[in-house]
């Protein structure tokens, strides 16, 4: 009769032993999701690390509180505000990467191929840009664009007089672009970058008489940095 119990028990202890390796993984498992709410990390989130289901992880939040008085995880307003904080900083780092691509002369489909995302995404930076720097259409857009190019083609041949059709031909720039070409040399002018020269066109251009207008690089102001 000795032998059944003897394997009896071995069976209770082999349980036994089994129920405390079971709750000391389930001690271990709470203490790590205790840790990560105290880290911040959200009701979701923590049961989404820790492989169980969102009820689960919900009944684990009640039973620390109730056996742990020390244990306070943030307030959600708290957790929401860091995870917005974070989003933020990413999204910051994102529009900085547009301005580095963009400063380099990449195209929207370019850039936005290059960062991995839709082109929808790129015109919002763009529309960003603009607000930043205080321009309000795409025809301010396109002279904000021109300056720097003007003023260094300017800065190469000071007391040279060009006039806007030489610029578009120095620059390659298209007819469309006359408005805006007239539009820099006037707020050059304005900061006392560059001066007006008034005269006739070459006959080859137009008639002899005809008015035309040239601009001239002085290098004063505080606009003469490109």
């Amino acid at each position: 009769m000795e032998a059944p119990t003897t394997t009896r028990t071995a069976r209770q202890c082999g349980a036994a032993k089994s129920r405390a390796k079971y709750a000391q993984q389930a001690a271990n498992r709470r203490e790590k999701f205790a840790q990560l709410r105290q880290d911040g990390t959200t009701l979701a989130a923590a049961a989404e690390q820790m492989g169980v289901s969102y009820e689960q992880a919900r009944r684990w939040d009640v039973r620390l509180r109730e056996e742990n008085p020390s244990y306070k995880p943030p307030a959600r307003s708290r957790t929401m505000q860091a995870a917005r904080q974070k989003w933020l900083a990413q999204a910051q780092a994102r529009y900085e990467t547009y301005l580095e691509l963009r400063a380099q002369g990449l195209e929207h489909a370019a850039i936005a191929e290059r960062m991995g995302v839709k082109i929808g995404t790129i015109q919002r930076y763009q529309r960003m840009y603009r607000k930043a720097a205080g321009i309000d259409t795409w025809y301010g857009q396109r002279t904000a664009e021109l300056r720097p190019r003007i003023l260094a083609h300017l800065q190469q041949w000071p007391g040279v007089e060009f006039s806007a059709y030489d610029l578009q031909r120095k620059l390659s720039l298209g007819k469309d672009h006359t408005p805006s070409v007239h539009a820099v040399m006037r707020d050059l002018i304005a900061e006392g970058v560059a001066e007006l020269v008034l005269g006739v066109r070459d006959r080859g251009v137009a008639p002899n008489n005809a008015p035309a207008r040239r601009y001239r690089y002085l290098g004063n102001g505080p606009g003469s940095q490109a």
